[in-house]
């Protein structure tokens, strides 16, 4: 025994706009394929990596106005610089020395992460 089919107006208008639709893509131009080539037995491509490596650093307010003083100074010499920039510049002009290390001293008095103990 055939099962019965049960149609509705809901169905009847999908039904047509597939139809509808069929016919139009049947009508349009066909698109001729991309050829594709194989590639030559040897040759890998390079797994696609992140630029970078996601880190967190704390400037306080006295490092954030030396982060802008430094891109301030780069934008007048005509340049377009980012923070993240201005930090890798930073570091490559380091040298270690007594200045590097003024500069540690007088950024450890102003670090707030650590607390600070009284002596006894």
């Amino acid at each position: 025994m055939a099962k019965k089919v049960y149609r509705t107006k809901k169905m009847d208008a999908i039904l047509q706009t597939i139809q509808q639709a069929t016919v139009v893509a049947a009508s349009s131009p066909v698109s001729t394929p991309l050829v594709q080539t194989t590639p030559v037995p040897g040759t890998t491509t390079p797994a696609a990596r992140p630029s970078g490596r996601f880190s967190s650093i704390y400037l306080n307010e006295q490092d954030q106005r030396l982060l802008r003083e430094l891109s301030l100074w780069f934008a007048g010499q005509g340049l377009r610089i980012n923070d993240t920039l201005v930090l890798r510049i930073a570091l490559r002009a380091a040298r270690p020395g007594s200045a590097l290390l003024a500069a540690y001293e007088e950024a450890i008095k102003s670090d707030q992460r650590f607390k600070k103990t009284k002596g006894t």
